[in-house]
């Protein structure tokens, strides 16, 4: 009989905010039970203020004190232990913390760590299927008896947060339509539109909406950053001048009409809280985060060498470089028009 639930969250923003509806139908399942999330500390602050998490839990970068904390989480005593990541270290971690029961799939040599370790779902020439995330994570549920509820991805903004992004919008006098634009990627370069097209179209929606523009990008982001700020003849809007956490991205996000991005965290974030995206996409295989609930359009361009999957482009970067500023206008046009209408 369960007593107590542990998820090892991905370690992705992404992959993260793609796992909110596992979390929420284990606790609709099992409402008694505590259910503890363990994750980056990013991840955590992404993840917090989800009522159905009852105690998130941040995890060192450091392998030592990761190792530490799954010894000091045997005390504990989980009955289940679910591993979302697919790699060798979570599924160790998890067989460390001693739970009764550790669900993962099966894969990166590591299905002896595991009580259950499950096979991926198949297509129907026995590959591993290609599938939104949500319903991969969703899959681990079954082993407790837990199946998808059909409600999207969640993330909740704390008052204070909202408020003071609100208030600083209102006294630069910001007026709408408001569109964010993230050039950035953390995945690698492969997936980052060029950022002088990024600004282009900054240049372009001022011109035809009166758009403003709030520039989206990392704390490791600097070089892309001060790239975009040399092309743009506009006013762009730093929202992380005075703090750059995912509370404040959240914050920002969720206040937007617009978010035009490459497949990237923000992307996820804006199907979270409703918001329409323009996603610009080149290496990677749409089905992996193609979401039902998403508002907006994927813009890709085949190409005979992708999806490759790859983090750096080995050759010239053409499933990126064939995607032109007046195609994504074009879909930009689509959402703008309508909502400002």
């Amino acid at each position: 009989m369960l007593s107590s639930i542990l998820i090892f969250a991905p370690n992705w923003i992404g992959d993260a905010v793609m796992a909110t509806p596992l979390f929420r139908v284990i606790k609709k399942r099992y409402p008694h039970i505590p259910l503890n999330v363990i994750a980056k500390k990013s991840i955590c602050e992404l993840l917090d203020g989800l009522e159905y998490i009852d105690e998130l839990i941040p995890l060192s970068d450091s392998s030592i004190q990761q190792v530490l904390c799954a010894l000091k989480l045997r005390n504990r005593h989980y009955s289940a232990v679910i591993i979302l990541p697919h790699s060798f270290r979570s599924a160790f971690l998890s067989f460390i913390t001693g739970a009764s029961l550790r669900i993962g799939y099966d894969c990166n040599s590591r299905s002896f760590l595991l009580t259950h370790p499950v096979p991926f779902p198949k297509d129907g020439a026995g590959n591993r299927k290609i599938q939104y995330m949500t319903y991969e994570y969703l899959k681990l549920c079954e082993e407790l008896e837990v199946f998808p509820d059909s409600q999207s991805l969640e993330l909740v903004v704390s008052e204070k947060d909202e408020n003071e992004w609100k208030e600083e919008l209102e006294e630069q006098k910001i007026k709408r339509p408001v569109v964010g634009i993230a050039p950035g990627a953390s995945f690698g370069p492969s997936k980052r539109w060029d950022t002088e097209r990024f600004a282009q179209l900054a240049n372009e929606l001022n011109e035809k909406y009166d758009a403003a523009t709030i520039l989206i990008t990392g704390p490791n982001e600097g070089d892309i950053r001060e790239q975009f700020l040399k092309y743009s003849s506009v006013k762009v809007i730093d929202p992380f001048t005075k703090s750059h956490s995912i509370s404040r991205l959240k914050a920002v996000i969720k206040n937007l009409d617009l978010l035009i991005c490459n497949d990237s965290g923000p992307r996820h974030i804006a199907v979270a809280f409703g918001v329409p995206v323009v996603c610009i996409m080149g290496p990677t295989k749409p089905e992996y985060t193609d979401s039902p609930w998403e508002r907006g359009f994927i813009i890709r361009v085949p190409v005979d060498c992708g999806p490759c999957q790859l983090p750096e482009c080995p050759t010239d970067h053409r499933c990126m470089n064939l995607i032109t500023p007046q195609m994504v206008l074009e879909h930009v046009d689509k959402i703008l028009n309508k909502s400002h209408a």
